[in-house]
């Protein structure tokens, strides 16, 4: 693993938003990666945003600590189906282990809480807690992340390595 410089500006106290991207952030959005081991849970930051434009059930966000940015968070909100699910998410690799991942799952729950108020479950799908065969190796799947969030698996792993998960709200 390579040493990567984390700006001094952000900390594990700094403020946690999700504001909307514009054309003042969206290029700083798409430079964020996360570590090469976690490239096969999640889509660029390119790709996401390129798709949430043709997507009518998008809410897309950037994830900021303090004036900072430093995740992407991509949901799907279709409320004549009643369909709540996290689509894409991510933290910058700068920038894990600070606490912002959790913060920010939650402000995406309070704001389905809060506009959305007759969500009742927010879904995911996530690598499994094995990995990807050939792909994400299991100590770099968000597995354990969801469920320490409340996350409860709502299907088996797939053929792709992936699971169904969900959160009552």
């Amino acid at each position: 693993m390579t040493s990567i410089d984390v700006p001094s500006a952000v900390n594990k106290d700094s403020t946690v938003t999700l504001r909307e991207i514009t054309r003042d952030n969206w290029r700083a959005i798409t430079e964020l990666t996360v570590h090469e081991g976690q490239q096969g849970n999640v889509t660029s930051n390119v790709h996401s945003l390129c798709e949430s434009h043709y997507a009518e059930d998008a809410w897309v966000r950037a994830v900021y600590a303090d004036e900072t940015p430093v995740g992407f968070l991509m949901m799907s909100i279709w409320d004549p189906e009643s369909w709540y699910a996290i689509w894409r998410f991510m933290i910058d690799q700068r920038y894990q282990g600070f606490g912002y991942g959790r913060r920010a799952i939650q402000l995406a729950i309070a704001h389905l809480r809060e506009h959305h108020p007759q969500a009742k479950l927010l879904r995911l799908m996530s690598t499994g807690p094995e990995g990807k065969k050939g792909k994400v190796e299991p100590k770099d799947s968000p597995y354990q992340f969801y469920s320490a969030l409340g996350w409860k698996d709502m299907s088996d792993v797939d053929e792709d390595g992936e699971i169904e998960m969900g959160l009552d709200l």
